[in-house]
């Protein structure tokens, strides 16, 4: 229970456990270097009983039906490492690797809730792409800042902020 507690709140910002510290790595070769790469500070706050918020560094790597999200405590420790592509995907947490059959299966089990993974990729490139239950807000994406907020069942809130 513990697990799927702290994990919720990384999973929450589109996707989400402890691995060793270090710096994240994701490979910027010329196979990946058609996919999309974005880093910066995300927050979520979900409202339920009582109100709980989470906030990391990320770096996300990808698209919707592969890639790649690590997030980081603002000293550098990697608090989530997860992988997916079309067929698994694949989250480290307390020295364990656990499986699912997909992005959205993994999401589901850890957070109870189905996250908008398609629509986030859609959202960090400037289209408000419709994900059902959210309400995205790219007013400010032009500087860098994104929110979204679920508004069906658990409501929730996302806050991203990209680097320059």
């Amino acid at each position: 229970m513990l697990l799927r507690a702290g994990l919720r709140w990384a999973l929450m910002v589109v996707l989400a456990g402890l691995t060793a510290c270090g710096s994240p790595v994701l490979l910027k070769d010329a196979a990946s270097a058609k996919d999309s790469y974005w880093q910066g500070r995300l927050s979520v706050k979900v409202f339920s009983k009582p109100v709980q918020a989470f906030s990391a560094n990320f770096e996300l790597q990808g698209k919707p039906a592969q890639g790649e999200l690590v997030l980081t405590s603002p000293l550098g420790s990697t608090l989530a490492h997860m992988r997916w592509d079309d067929h698994s995907a694949t989250l480290q947490a307390n020295g364990e690797e656990r499986h699912f059959d997909s992005i959205q299966a993994l999401a589901q089990q850890v957070t109870g809730a189905d996250l908008p993974v398609a629509s986030l990729f859609a959202w960090l490139q400037g289209v408000n792409e419709v994900a059902p239950g959210w309400q995205a807000d790219l007013q400010e994406l032009s500087i860098g800042r994104i929110s979204a907020q679920h508004i069906e069942d658990v409501q929730a809130e996302l806050k991203i902020i990209l680097d320059r």
